[in-house]
């Protein structure tokens, strides 16, 4: 799904919009990973009463990856219809959800 493109900003045909309610072993173990590092960096962390660049970087990573893990979107701003991206994210089911939609010169 990741790869496939995705029609409409927020008109996503509604078998597309479904919230994952179950996970494959992988997807768990890929969930599980994230967990860990958040974790492990958090302690990290506390321990230190630091963080470092590669702290960071890795809790970078492992954002990225639970958004595409779970399929959180962008927000779509009210007024323009663009992705608002550096807002938090929401369920891919949510009114306000933006999917890319390609342009017809595309």
């Amino acid at each position: 799904m990741a790869n496939k493109k995705q029609k409409g900003i927020t008109t996503m045909d509604d078998d597309k919009r479904k919230l994952k309610t179950e996970m494959s072993r992988e997807e768990m173990t890929k969930l599980l990973d994230i967990f860990n590092s958040f974790d492990s960096a958090v302690d990290t962390i506390i321990e230190c009463l630091d963080v470092d660049l590669s702290t960071l970087r890795d809790l970078r990573s492992k954002a990225h990856d639970m958004q595409h893990l779970l399929n959180f979107r962008s927000p779509v701003d009210e007024d323009s219809g663009h992705p608002n991206h550096w807002r938090p994210k929401v369920l891919n089911d949510a009114p306000n959800a933006w999917f890319y939609e390609p342009r017809d010169d595309e």
